[in-house]
């Protein structure tokens, strides 16, 4: 449970060694009790950020490895918490603040992101950029695949088929002499693939040697064929089975017709007149209850017009009507085909090639008679047939004939075949040599066009791959909703007005306006920007929570520096706001708890007021004793801090001296106010007099060392007082946003800073030396700027 977090073992960053910080421990004195919360204040570097971090690690959610954190319980014990209790932890600091908002410029307007949709962003930009680096490599891996495929480019797999194909094509080349072999008219073809046939092919012999023997070899082919060659192809009889009475039979079959309504007798007239094949697509159209219009008249039908209509026509083709229309289709057969050419040099060839012409006929006007009664299956027909069966056997015989007379021919003539075959594998292994050199190119241009196109491939997938990611990223930012009612709620209750900074939901996008105005991402400051983020943060705890239960859950908070100098001019809004805030929390559940840490120490002192307001009225809520912790962050360790004891005079004194060397610029806006506080608290202290009494009282000006001095503090310390009068005693513990010298230059300010440490060093050297214990070469400075006063006054 989080109520038995005691607080965190960390090790890494600030702390070099695992420690213990335990923000809740119970003791009070020899007393256990309830503590609701706890205010750490730790100057810049003391390692309140890293103890930020190491809650978020410690819950799952930092991954920066150089950080180990636990949580431990008050024995110090490592406590395991569940997921759910994990859940109910969040960590406010400027990561969070970095990670949840982000601002767009989109034309003249600022688009606002918040949380999950400032890592959709991110991710969108990163997605955006992967794109545009595939697109281009895509685009440019694509011209080098296209030059792949390019006839004319010496670099693609198809120029060198193109070569291999000119070395094969010619008179003087394989194609020429596969003529001669074979007795064509004109040369042999040449395919893109017809290489293939010769890369293979092995010999001993050399391209000159294969010529001479080609040569001879053709010669001997020449003696060989007395003038005539073979014919090499044989003649085939055609296998058919054509039965005229069962067509006849099928042709004179009379199919009732059934009783119909009007559209139904008006159907039967479109089978009748030979649209049975109309009526079919019919059925095919209105069964597709995916059809809702008519495709003729494009008029609209129903479910049940169609149901009816295609049981309409379904009635009128009846599966008698179907068999025997699929009967009749069963004797439709295509017109035959038979090349004769190879056999024109014998005298039957025109008997088959007048035969095989009346065939044909007779079939196409066969088949015209057939589809006739498909198209009207009621009405008998009537039309004789021609007799194809016959033809078939007619032509047969001649065929038969045309073999045996080509038998006979090749008798007559010299066996010239052993000699065609050796002259072809000879023209072959001359054209492998013809090929090789291309082919060998060839090779190595299709390995590397195919490597292009693998590349190509893979970025092709890489691109639709990223750009569907990108679909679904863009997709799901546009269904990310925020709850922009409360963050308004929120942003209304810190500047104290409903349209000082409003979000509004326009066109898809979040944007931020400023008094009814557009705002660009220039015009917001870095504070307002953390007003933003704080608002969102609160707004996120409740996300997807009814406010009333929301409330009453246990959570415990961690907000690190919730008012930066950036926040300066807007303190009292947020600190109003973190106290609304905080107290629907701690009195929605009384295990809920707060750690607050600050480097800024009038805000450590505003926010202990918010905690003692917010822990009595909790006891007064829940009846039980609470308290918080105020505590110091000091070398690794939480130091506890007495508001009573604190010596809040020496950190003013300190935070004096940082600025007057330079640093502290934090506290640029607010030094004028601190330093006329520190100035006060030791005139009231060590003199009981206000800043108007010791500027001027003759007494204490004379205990400065000489005169020039005393003249020059004077004259300084009514330049003071013009800012407001004096402060009261008990107004030493309160900075308020009285800024001081707010038009004067850093520089003056600086200088004022060194001349108030001047005057209390000239006053009580002990005292301002033991009040800036710690810090670095103090009276070395003093001593060089006391110097540099009574220069100033001499020159």
């Amino acid at each position: 449970m989080l109520k038995d977090v005691a607080g965190i073992r960390v090790c890494g960053a600030n702390f070099e060694n695992p420690s213990n910080i335990l923000f809740f421990d119970p003791h009070s004195g020899n007393k256990i009790k309830k503590v609701s919360g706890s205010l750490i204040y730790g100057r810049n570097g003391a390692g309140k950020s890293t103890l930020a971090k190491a809650i978020k690690k410690a819950k799952d959610e930092f991954q920066e490895t150089s950080i180990q954190a636990d949580f431990v319980d008050l024995n110090n014990s490592t406590l395991e918490l569940s997921s759910d209790d994990k859940s109910h932890i969040f960590v406010f600091d400027e990561e969070y603040v970095d990670k949840n908002v982000k601002f767009q410029e989109s034309g003249l307007s600022t688009i606002v992101m918040l949380g999950h949709q400032v890592e959709l962003a991110e991710k969108i930009q990163t997605e955006q950029k992967n794109l545009e680096a595939l697109k281009a490599a895509y685009d440019a891996q694509e011209v080098v695949v296209k030059t792949f495929e390019k006839s004319d480019s010496e670099i693609s797999p198809m120029y060198h088929v193109k070569k291999m194909r000119w070395a094969l094509q010619g008179d003087d080349c394989w194609a020429g002499r596969d003529k001669l072999i074979k007795g064509n008219r004109q040369n042999t073809a040449v395919h893109s693939d017809t290489y293939k046939q010769f890369i293979a092919l092995p010999t001993s012999k050399t391209r000159d040697q294969l010529i001479v023997e080609f040569n001879e070899t053709l010669k001997s082919l020449r003696e060989a064929q007395q003038g005539d060659a073979a014919i090499l192809d044989a003649v085939s009889t055609i296998n058919i089975c054509y039965n005229e009475e069962e067509i006849l039979r099928l042709l004179k079959t009379k199919i009732e017709k059934p009783k119909l309504s009007e559209r139904e007798h008006y159907l039967l007239e479109l089978a009748q007149t030979g649209n049975a094949t109309q009526l079919n697509n019919m059925i095919a159209v209105f069964s597709d209850k995916n059809v809702c219009t008519c495709p003729m008249c494009m008029q609209s039908v129903s479910k049940e017009y169609k149901q009816d209509l295609v049981q309409s026509v379904q009635k009128v083709l009846s599966k008698t009507v179907e068999d025997h229309q699929a009967s009749l289709c069963k004797f439709i057969i295509s017109e035959i085909e038979f090349d004769l050419s190879p056999f024109m040099k014998l005298a039957n060839t025109d008997l088959c090639s007048k035969l095989l012409l009346e065939l044909n006929n007779a079939i196409k006007y066969n088949n015209l008679v057939i589809q006739s009664k498909i198209d009207d299956p009621y009405t008998p027909c009537e039309q004789q047939l021609h007799a194809v069966s016959n033809l078939l056997i007619e032509l047969n015989d001649a065929l038969d004939k045309l073999e045996c007379e080509r038998i006979e021919y090749n008798k007559e003539i010299a066996d010239t075949k052993p000699i065609v075959e050796r002259l072809t594998k000879i023209n072959n292994q001359i054209a492998h040599f013809d090929i090789q050199d291309s082919y060998l190119r060839y090779l190595a241009s299709a390995a590397q066009a195919k490597k292009e196109q693998e590349k190509f491939v893979e970025l092709q997938n890489n691109f639709a791959q990223t750009k569907r990611c990108l679909d679904e990223l863009e997709a799901t930012q546009r269904n990310v909703r925020v709850a922009v009612s409360i963050i308004n709620k929120n942003l209304n209750y810190i500047f104290f007005s409903p349209t000082r900074f409003k979000i509004d939901y326009q066109n898809g996008n979040y944007v931020l306006l400023s008094n009814g105005k557009v705002l660009r991402p220039s015009q917001i400051s870095q504070g307002e920007r953390n007003i933003i983020g704080l608002c969102y943060f609160f707004a996120s705890i409740l996300q997807n929570q009814e406010e009333s239960i929301g409330y009453t859950k246990e959570y415990l908070l961690v907000i690190d520096d919730p008012i930066s100098s950036f926040d300066i001019e807007n303190k009292t809004g947020i600190m109003s706001f973190l106290r609304y805030q905080l107290g629907k929390f701690l009195f929605g559940n009384k295990d809920t708890r707060a750690i607050i840490m600050t480097h800024d120490l009038p805000t450590y002192y505003d926010l202990e007021k918010v905690f003692k307001e917010l822990t009595t009225k909790s006891e007064k809520i829940y009846s039980e004793k609470t308290f918080y912790h105020s505590y110091e962050l000091r070398n690794q360790k939480l130091i506890a801090v007495s508001s009573c004891k604190r010596q809040e005079y020496s950190e003013l004194v300190k935070i004096v001296y940082n600025y007057a060397l330079g640093d502290a610029t934090e506290y640029e806006l607010v030094i004028g106010n601190i330093m006329r506080q520190m100035l006060e608290a030791f005139s009231t202290f060590q003199y009981k007099k206000g800043i108007g009494d010791i500027s001027t009282d003759q007494s204490i000006l004379a205990l400065l060392p000489e005169n020039i001095y005393q003249t020059y503090f004077e004259n300084l310390m009514y330049r003071l007082i013009l800012n407001n009068g004096s402060h009261r005693l008990e107004q030493t513990q309160s900075m308020s946003d009285m800024y001081f010298f707010t038009v004067i230059s850093d520089s003056e300010k600086r200088r004022t800073a060194k001349e108030i440490l001047c005057f209390v060093y000239l006053l009580n050297k002990k005292h301002l030396l033991s009040h800036l214990e710690g810090c670095a070469d103090i009276e070395n400075n003093l001593q060089h700027w006391c110097a540099d006063i009574k220069k100033s006054c001499l020159e």
